[in-house]
């Protein structure tokens, strides 16, 4: 990630503060008026963690050279969780700031989330906050515009934020630690998803207006604008044939005045009470081929308060698989279905009814995540690919006793670093399994910042 400078636990101050941050808690939506703000999350690997969450209540934003503090920017407080943006970054929150400058920012948090891998068992371990109120002074004042739209990243260090205690692991230490960037909107066409592009965001639909619709994530609000060129998918064919209630998956772009343009809608569930949508790690397979899995649970579409750590998802003739390339140029993909699915696995499962147990998955996602490790001398990494070494402690390696993964580079594939013998870096991408040996196409490869 693009990295200007580094904070240390205060940053997430400003992180939500700047972003009015709060899962559809923004107390101002978007409009045209000067001062919009897009915050995003993003996340460098701890790869021992399968599950880093934080609730932020308040957040205040002190103003310098004639600017006001603010109030508490949130409406309630929301839950982030870290480890499923590792190498991307999602929308956090949407806002109107006023223009100005800020020195500093102050917020209290609490109900810090750490689960791993004990013995292959996802465990949620006891975790200790550093403090739960955090003031802090920004080495370098932020201006807010008042004539544009602008960016900001917040990339959580999570292997510096966390310390795992004893062996194995029965507690962790908290201090967040932030890399910073920040971009200014200017060109729709070109966006990259730290500086205004949006990729794979889920919610529930909550209000249509055309040409607009508002979607309530786990985290906030959004509201899109559609037009001639959004692509409807997988069941819907145009913005008359959305409904309330629906779960929908979303790509699209900020424009220069910081609305959003869906470029892309495809409908998870359709508008009933009991769909809902979640991600994590696979943790176990039951049959061959399966017809059940656990995952280790990150996020869902209702934004559980008191989620379980692990969830059992049925698996039927009627279930769906299905692999999103996104900017991915795959050709063939390697097979993701019931006889090629296996643990370590990153996926979405999507149900129309959340009330049975286990759930039966209608529709199962290959999601993109992230592996940190080293780049082998042999074979010798090329332009096509080369091979990762995982440490066998991390939690791939324990899911999947794996200690290495072949990886390969397709059109498509974003490389900020280029991978050298030696070298360690992350890389981020869909992992596929097969007869129990894994490997993986990468989306982007960076150093892990």
């Amino acid at each position: 990630m693009k990295k200007l400078f580094l904070f240390t636990c205060t940053t997430i101050l400003l992180v939500f503060l700047l972003a009015g941050c709060g899962g559809g808690n923004t107390p101002n939506p978007i409009t045209n008026s000067p001062g919009n703000l897009t915050l995003n999350t993003g996340d460098a690997v701890n790869d021992q963690i399968v599950k880093f969450e934080l609730t932020v209540s308040t957040v205040t934003l002190t103003g310098s050279g004639g600017t006001s503090t603010t109030g508490n920017l949130l409406s309630k407080p929301v839950e982030v969780e870290f480890v499923h943006q590792a190498g991307t970054f999602e929308p956090l929150a949407i806002v109107n700031i006023p223009a100005g400058t800020y020195s500093g920012a102050t917020l209290s948090v609490s109900n810090p989330e750490v689960v791993v891998i004990n013995s292959g068992v996802p465990t949620k371990v006891p975790a200790t906050l550093s403090s739960g109120t955090v003031t802090v002074t920004f080495s370098s004042a932020i201006t807010v515009s008042s004539s544009s739209s602008s960016v900001i990243n917040f990339d959580l260090d999570l292997a510096n934020s966390v310390t795992l205690n004893g062996n194995p692991v029965t507690s962790a230490t908290v201090a967040p630690k932030f890399n910073v960037t920040t971009s200014t909107v200017v060109n729709q066409n070109n966006e990259d998803d730290d500086n205004g592009e949006i990729e794979d965001v889920h919610g529930k639909v909550t209000n249509i207006t055309a040409p607009n619709f508002t979607i309530q994530t786990a985290q906030s609000t959004i509201t899109f604008a559609t037009d001639s060129n959004t692509q409807f998918k997988d069941g819907i064919t145009s913005l008359s044939q959305m409904k309330v209630g629906q779960i929908v998956e979303v790509d699209g772009v900020t424009k220069t005045d910081g609305t959003k343009l869906a470029t892309k809608v495809e409908l998870e569930e359709d508008n009933n009470n009991n769909a809902r949508e979640v991600e994590g790690v696979i943790t176990a397979v039951t049959g061959t081929p399966a017809t059940q899995i656990t995952i280790a649970h990150q996020v869902d579409s209702d934004g559980t308060p008191s989620a379980p750590v692990t969830v059992d998802l049925a698996i039927n003739s009627s279930t769906q698989f299905v692999v999103r390339s996104d900017k991915l140029n795959l050709g063939t993909p390697p097979a993701f279905d019931a006889s090629h699915i296996g643990k370590g696995q990153r996926v979405e499962a999507d149900t129309g009814n959340s009330t049975a147990s286990p759930m039966l998955a209608d529709k199962i996602k290959l999601r993109e995540q992230a592996l940190i490790g080293t780049v082998a001398a042999s074979p010798a990494p090329s332009s096509s690919g080369f091979t990762l070494n995982i440490s066998p402690t991390s939690a791939f390696g324990s899911l999947t006793g794996q200690t290495s993964i072949a990886v390969t580079i397709v059109s498509g594939t974003e490389q900020k670093v280029t991978p050298s013998a030696g070298s360690t870096v992350r890389v981020r991408g869909l992992v596929f399994v097969n007869a129990g040996t894994y490997s993986m196409i990468a989306a982007r490869i960076d150093n892990n910042n």
